[in-house]
């Protein structure tokens, strides 16, 4: 976004944590990154994130138990009060006109709403639901859920106008809370140099179908899949001759465990974490790619990795037949989709996969609407709507 709006006259600052890295942003005029707990020997999963990242080979952990318990994310303690000292004495040195805050994490808006207080004109924008379909674990206590929500009311009453990334987040912001919600979804940037990428080797023998990036971290998990891959094996004896599916990314421990099972070695294999133009590269050479959502439980979920997949124009398998994702992609005609957890219909899928079955492509108009000077232009007409 940041390359995009600098393009249309914007002068963009980015405040993130210094958890997030290091050096420039391309389009920012300034990135300030600020003191963050989860940085520190305070963090105790330091080697969690560094797997979590790709940074090491090791597998990542789950969920810490801290997140059932700080609302409305561990962020309000180790990150908010440094983020909003730094954002508060930014607003005074310099005068902007708007801010953008984005979450997850959720309490990144309280940065947007103490800047508020003080006249800026501020959008919320929702890249996941806060208490609807949310990427973490239910609070335990009923109590808990009453003040998250409160703080989600607080947010989006105030903010000057609220973004939500996907249709149903969009639909349940306007109907709890009567707000005019603005749909701009995730998308992908045309100037991805993807030539960078390094090559991943493909069985050429084989129909590829890939999987990008990470899976746990949004409670999707590969196990249906694998039970399909299993059921396959079973019916058609040659499938591990004419089907590969292949994992580039980061694993947890429990994916680890589930994808090297020697039920589903004969197809299914592990790329471990490429850095991102080789996760590019390796998704317009692959002949087919994978979503995997949690399904019926969380509708509402599109991923950035879904519409990188639609720029890459090649065959796209929604394991998650009710969600946005496979709205998106059978809109498109880039695709189509099967139930997230029947390995049944999955190992139907996969068979449609291998038989060659004739898979419409998406139009170019059809892609080119998610691609970010599109989606950055509209972005920019709601800056100048708030801020004037």
């Amino acid at each position: 976004m940041t390359r995009y709006l600098a393009r249309l006259g914007h002068s963009v600052t980015v405040l993130t944590s210094g958890v997030s890295g290091e050096g420039e942003i391309d389009g920012a005029q300034a990135v300030v990154r600020t003191y963050d707990l989860m940085a520190t020997q305070l963090n105790w999963r330091r080697g969690h994130f560094a797997a979590l990242g790709g940074q090491t080979p090791a597998s990542y952990r789950g969920a810490s138990r801290l997140e059932s318990v700080v609302i409305p994310d561990i962020a309000a303690v180790s990150w908010l009060p440094f983020a909003c000292r730094q954002a508060i004495s930014l607003a005074k040195s310099e005068p902007f006109d708007c801010v953008i805050t984005s979450s997850p994490p959720q309490s990144g808006h309280l940065v947007g709403a103490a800047l508020k207080r003080r006249g800026l004109p501020w959008i919320a924008e929702f890249r996941d639901g806060w208490t609807f379909e949310s990427p973490r674990r239910p609070y335990p206590f009923g109590w808990q859920r009453r003040a998250d929500q409160t703080l989600e009311r607080f947010v989006v009453e105030r903010a000057s106008a609220v973004v939500g990334v996907t249709a149903p987040i969009v639909d349940d912001l306007r109907r709890r809370y009567g707000t005019d919600a603005r749909l701009i979804t995730n998308g992908f940037d045309p100037e991805d140099d993807v030539a960078a990428g390094t090559p991943v080797a493909l069985d050429e023998r084989r129909h590829s179908l890939v999987h990008t990036g990470r899976m746990a971290i949004s409670r999707s998990t590969p196990r249906p899949l694998l039970e399909g891959v299993v059921r396959l094996q079973a019916e058609m004896p040659t499938a591990a001759d004419l089907l590969e599916i292949v994992f580039a990314g980061p694993l947890s421990s429990q994916e680890a465990e589930l994808v090297g099972d020697a039920g589903v070695a004969r197809i299914v294999r592990t790329v471990g974490a490429v850095d991102r133009p080789s996760a590019l590269r390796l998704q317009r050479e692959a002949d087919s790619l994978l979503v995997i959502t949690e399904g019926s439980t969380r509708k509402s979920v599109a991923t950035g990795k879904l519409f990188e997949y639609l720029a890459a124009n090649r065959p796209i398998l929604v394991l998650g037949e009710e969600t946005e994702a496979a709205r998106i992609v059978e809109d498109a005609g880039a695709g189509f989709s099967a139930p997230a957890d029947d390995p049944v219909g999955i190992a139907a899928a996969l068979r449609r996969l291998i038989d060659g079955t004739p898979i419409s492509g998406a139009s170019s108009a059809a892609i080119e609407r998610y691609s970010y000077p599109e989606l950055v232009r509209a972005y920019a007409a709601l800056i100048d709507e708030v801020s004037a």
